[in-house]
């Protein structure tokens, strides 16, 4: 069984069951599962009562009991997952940003495998930022970015929604799209990572800690904004054998 959390509920799940229905067609091993807060909740609830991180699975029951009892994650115990994937934003328009960022490292740190704690995806600075994009392929998605300013929550939400050359989300149903947002998200994490325009040459030139660690240096801290980034693409990139979409 393959487990997926997400941060949100209204939002990520449908857009990973558009993945599932191109790319996973046959698969009937996956339970999916949103935690329904942010990232640094999620850190506070995992370090409560512990010295170290508390069990995921159990951690999601507990909050499952308040507000979804019939859960299908109730059926489950962690040992019956050979993989975890998490997905949730880099929220960083409210709160002291030092502590943010120290919590998220210790995050990826822990969340590095998919197959021992769960391997985590960030967007940046939020899911929707699946829809910044112009017509695809989008030969400047690499120069695009927010302000910590513009990053909260209905404020980026409609910015991206109205950035974004198509109406709906009926383009996120087909395939091609998809290779060029996985194209697009790579070449511009490469960028981040490697200072290069182009396609990694090893999916260790891209690991999720250092783009953060990127964004960080070259983003948040100099600038008070981030490189836009989303989570999905990145994680079929590191899920797919690298050359399933590579560009000819």
């Amino acid at each position: 069984m393959i487990l997926f959390i997400f941060e949100g509920a209204k939002y990520e799940p449908p857009l990973y069951k558009g993945i599932k229905a191109l790319f996973f067609p046959r698969s009937d091993d996956q339970v999916l599962c949103s935690f329904c807060s942010s990232i640094y909740t999620f850190y506070k609830r995992l370090k409560d009562d512990f010295d170290g991180f508390g069990d995921v699975v159990d951690i999601l029951k507990e909050e499952k009991e308040k507000t979804d009892p019939n859960n299908e994650i109730f059926k489950y115990k962690s040992s019956d997952f050979e993989s975890i994937y998490l997905f949730f934003d880099y929220d960083f328009y409210w709160g002291d940003i030092a502590t943010k960022n120290a919590q998220v490292i210790e995050l990826l740190k822990y969340f590095n495998e998919e197959t021992e704690n769960g391997k985590l995806f960030i967007s940046y600075p939020m899911i929707e930022s699946i829809q910044y994009t112009k017509e695809l392929p989008d030969n400047q998605y690499h120069t695009y970015n927010v302000l910590r300013e513009n990053s909260v929550g209905e404020k980026f939400k409609k910015e991206a929604k109205n950035f974004c050359a198509y109406k709906g989300y009926a383009y996120l149903k087909n395939e091609t799209n998809w290779k060029h947002l996985v194209q697009q998200n790579v070449h511009k994490a490469n960028m981040l990572t490697r200072d290069t325009l182009s396609w990694p040459e090893s999916k260790d030139d891209v690991r999720q800690e250092l783009i953060f660690d990127a964004q960080i240096m070259k983003y948040v801290l100099p600038h008070n904004k981030v490189a836009i980034l989303n989570a999905f693409p990145m994680f079929l990139y590191y899920y797919f054998p690298r050359e399933r979409f590579q560009p000819e």
